[in-house]
């Protein structure tokens, strides 16, 4: 071994001046905090959790209330791995309501996540709890000890295959956009890109809903429900004129006509411009929605004029598949044809 001073230079590792670590060799560390609350939250917030088949209503989480924890990449000798043990509080709310959609329980609660780390991400522990505990709650605390949590682990599942995939592929995630291009978020199965042809068709579409036309033009107009049956961010109005968006901004549109339950008629009605946000400026479609009384339940009746002739059969997936489906899964109906 040489003595101090005697080394031969070419061998001692030595800090550079300007700072740089040369191909990665020497340790470092990358925050990559920021973007993982925002991930995460992305993620986690709209879980919709209500067991069909039991009383109807919404139980959904509504807010991240805090994550602490730092999310980090370790670099050493080339060698990259992600390390993280964060604790995370969610915020959920729910409703029940009777067979006419009004509402006769409210509640409100959180879930505690105390680790999501390394060694604990694939079998989280997590407490559900309920602000005022009543009888009247606990379907609604049920709903989301079950099949929320069940919900909430599965994105976090996600979220890690996402860093680590980051990790390996050396993407800066940190540096990235959280939100995502419309052709990369929730409903990119069917987002299409530039529209060249002016050719249009129309398409049909019907469902069949336990609940009365009231209960679902309710939803589809309100923002939380259809969140929650979406599993992203939307924005709704109730106001003649007013816009929205659904799919992290993915669809947008305008409400052009509401017109509520008529006993005398026996249906509601709803009309919106509609449209992705990959078509080409001043292209929409039109939407109707007719919700038409059926022995107390809802036939829903849906047509759109003016889609693309090359975007037919992507479009009516997205109906059934992103929407229609989850509407069903949620307030329960079958597929008529």
């Amino acid at each position: 071994m040489a003595k101090l001073g005697e080394g031969d230079a070419r061998w001692i590792v030595r800090e550079r001046d300007d700072g740089a670590n040369v191909n990665g060799w020497h340790w470092s560390e990358k925050n990559l905090t920021p973007w993982s609350e925002e991930r995460l939250r992305e993620l986690l917030v709209g879980i919709s959790a209500f067991e069909e088949g039991s009383k109807k209503g919404k139980c959904t989480i509504d807010k991240l209330d805090h994550m602490n924890g730092e999310v980090t990449v370790q670099s050493r000798k080339q060698k990259k791995f992600p390390l993280y043990e964060l604790e995370i509080k969610l915020n959920w709310s729910g409703e029940v309501w009777d067979a006419e959609g009004k509402v006769v329980t409210e509640a409100k609660g959180s879930i505690k996540i105390p680790d999501l780390s390394e060694e604990t991400w694939d079998d989280l522990e997590m407490t559900v709890v309920c602000d005022d505990e009543t009888s009247a709650m606990k379907p609604l605390k049920e709903a989301m000890r079950t099949e929320g949590c069940k919900r909430v682990r599965e994105q976090c599942m996600l979220w890690v295959k996402e860093l680590r995939e980051s990790v390996a592929a050396g993407r800066d995630t940190a540096a990235a956009s959280t939100k995502k291009p419309a052709a990369e978020r929730v409903n990119a199965s069917y987002v299409p890109a530039a529209i060249e042809s002016k050719a249009t068709k129309a398409i049909t579409i019907k469902y069949s809903f336990v609940l009365p036309p009231p209960v679902l033009f309710e939803t589809l107009l309100d923002t939380n429900r259809i969140r929650g049956a979406t599993a992203s961010d939307a924005s709704m109005s109730k106001e003649v004129g007013g816009t929205f968006s659904m799919f992290s901004g993915s669809v947008e549109g305008k409400n052009v006509s509401l017109t509520p339950f008529s006993s005398s008629e026996g249906k509601a009605q709803i009309v919106w411009e509609w449209r992705f946000n990959t078509w080409p400026p001043g292209c929409s479609s039109k939407v109707t929605i007719d919700l038409l009384d059926k022995d107390g339940g809802t036939t829903l009746e849906l047509k759109q004029t003016g889609v693309p002739d090359a975007e037919v059969e992507r479009m009516e997936k997205g109906w059934r598949e992103l929407l229609f489906d989850r509407l069903k899964a949620m307030l329960g109906g079958t597929v008529l044809g």
